[in-house]
């Protein structure tokens, strides 16, 4: 396996000792404060990428870690996934006890080997059983946006990245050749330029995927997080000169997500509701 850049490294390895002591991560506490019914996690979702590509209010909040398994090893130590129940296509939870009740691994029965990527349709198909069960409350983890980027064409989902085996760790080199997608990044493999692209594209289309579902589970009187692990870089100056998501690297591009709650609005008492013309228009502010 062909080994990182030496200056890429050191730099890595400067920020994993440094970043560590920055801001305390919140969003443990936010799903704590939070009556959910519902946490969806979209893999790899940067707050700026999801602002970006909705006209949805977008919140941020900062997470405890910057690649998967550290976020699933903070998820076993605060306690926040306890007694949940979890459809995932993520294959890392496979590795870390969060402490669920169970634990749907759907990237089993539903990995994709063309695009390398686990879609969202039957993470949140599986949620939805939990839910249909009874159960609460339920996580859906979906892969994407995590790359292999994907993207949906009309009812199709095809790479947004042309070069798939790039994430695949290269399987037509010798094993002495091959590159893990940070090193192809971090050594010049890849078009980062197109790599981006395809990222965003496949930001946009995993939010359109999920607002449907989102939709029928707030309609149910559901309350639904959306989150994310964690976040992506690119190699720019403003990601760090980072590449990808390394491990214990807390800066911004990789740890600030995106935070959004969506719930019915609160019943409104009889006594309190806007019967006539006059209080409707006071209700929507044309009267003073």
């Amino acid at each position: 396996m062909t080994a990182e850049p030496l200056a890429y490294r050191a730099r890595k390895w400067a920020l994993q000792q440094i970043s560590s002591v920055t801001k305390r991560p919140d969003q443990h506490d936010r799903l704590a404060e939070t009556d959910w019914d519902v946490l969806v996690v979209l893999d790899a979702c940067r707050y700026d990428a999801l602002q970006r590509v909705t006209h949805w209010p977008v919140e941020r909040c900062r997470s405890p870690g910057s690649a998967t398994g550290h976020w699933l090893e903070e998820c076993g130590r605060s306690g926040v996934l306890e007694d949940s129940y979890v459809a995932t296509g993520n294959v890392n939870y496979a590795n870390f006890d969060v402490g669920a009740a169970a634990v749907d691994h759907v990237w089993e029965d539903h990995w994709n080997d063309r695009l390398g990527n686990v879609l969202p349709e039957p993470v949140l198909d599986a949620a939805d059983d939990f839910l249909a069960d009874g159960e609460r409350p339920v996580v859906a983890h979906l892969l994407p946006p995590h790359a292999p980027y994907v993207a949906e064409v009309g009812d199709t989902w095809i790479p947004a990245f042309p070069d798939v085996d790039v994430w695949r760790r290269n399987p037509g080199r010798e094993d002495e050749d091959k590159l893990s997608p940070q090193v192809a990044m971090a050594s010049g493999h890849v078009d980062m330029e197109r790599a981006i692209a395809g990222y965003h594209a496949s930001v946009e289309a995993t939010w359109e995927a999920i607002l449907p579902t989102i939709g029928e589970w707030v309609d149910r009187d559901l309350t639904v997080v959306v989150t994310a692990d964690h976040g992506e870089t690119f190699g720019r100056w403003r990601d760090w000169k980072l590449y990808g998501h390394p491990n214990r690297v807390h800066v911004r591009p990789l740890v600030e997500v995106p935070w959004i709650v969506f719930e019915q609005a609160p019943p409104v008492e009889a006594d309190d509701a806007a019967d006539g013309v006059q209080e409707k228009l006071e209700a929507l502010g044309y009267v003073e």
